[in-house]
């Protein structure tokens, strides 16, 4: 038979475990990665993989560069130090122009509240837009501006975030609620006859809300506080 400070502990338990299943689990996660395939562009073509410049930042885990066709450094001609251009290599524009691609990823957040990064790179540079639900703006002017296109040229791409080498990225940070949401960016080829693309990897994490966290850590002291009664009986 079990006693009434037995029933309690169970009971308490079996109420702990409910408030712990309402809580969102902190494992809850949204990737935002450029690769082939992923996402769109305002050229009307698939996002496609370009081969990477040397002087460009490595792929974090998940993401590679991409662009709207082989805008990529095709070869690597080490007595210039410079790149052989793919056909499809854009002409160059200002960041006060009309951008030289535009790319879309669109994600969802299904939890209360996300948080955390998206760093983007671009040779030679670019803009980033959060657009609220779908796309719909075009080149999200409607949105949110979140960086702004560096216009200054350094050896290979803008000599400041948002540029193309390790270091050079915009690490933007994202606190959002659940929703559909667009990442948008505008791509600028300051310089023709060079390699054109764009990167960028980030991920969301569920963030509970702080009354919920507070709920539970209240039923986990009430838990404590019985078993240390029971031990003394």
């Amino acid at each position: 038979m079990i006693s009434v400070a037995g029933s309690r502990t169970i009971f308490l338990g079996l109420l702990l475990v409910v408030l712990i299943a309402g809580i969102p689990a902190l494992a809850g996660t949204v990737d935002i990665f450029s690769g082939p395939g992923l996402g769109s562009n305002n050229q009307n073509v698939a996002n496609t993989g370009i081969p990477a410049s040397p002087a460009w930042a490595p792929p974090p885990a998940g993401a590679e560069w991409i662009s709207y066709g082989d805008t990529g450094c095709n070869d690597f001609v080490a007595l210039t130090g410079r790149c052989t251009p793919g056909p499809a290599n854009p002409a160059g524009t200002s960041v006060n122009s009309t951008p030289t691609a535009i790319f879309y990823q669109t994600f969802t957040v299904t939890d209360t509240f996300d948080s955390g990064y998206v760093n983007v790179w671009a040779d030679d540079t670019a803009s980033v837009w959060l657009d609220t639900g779908a796309i719909n703006s075009g080149d999200g002017s409607g949105g949110i501006l979140e960086w702004m296109a560096n216009g200054t040229l350094g050896n290979n791409c803008a000599d400041a975030p948002i540029g193309c080498t390790t270091g050079l990225d915009a690490s933007i940070p994202l606190g959002l609620n659940a929703g559909t949401y667009t990442l948008v960016i505008d791509a600028y080829q300051l310089v023709g006859g060079s390699p054109f693309g764009v990167m960028y990897a980030g991920t969301l994490t569920n963030t509970p809300e702080p009354a919920t966290c507070m709920l539970m850590g209240l039923g986990l002291v009430a838990l404590g506080t019985i078993v240390r009664r029971r031990k003394r009986v």
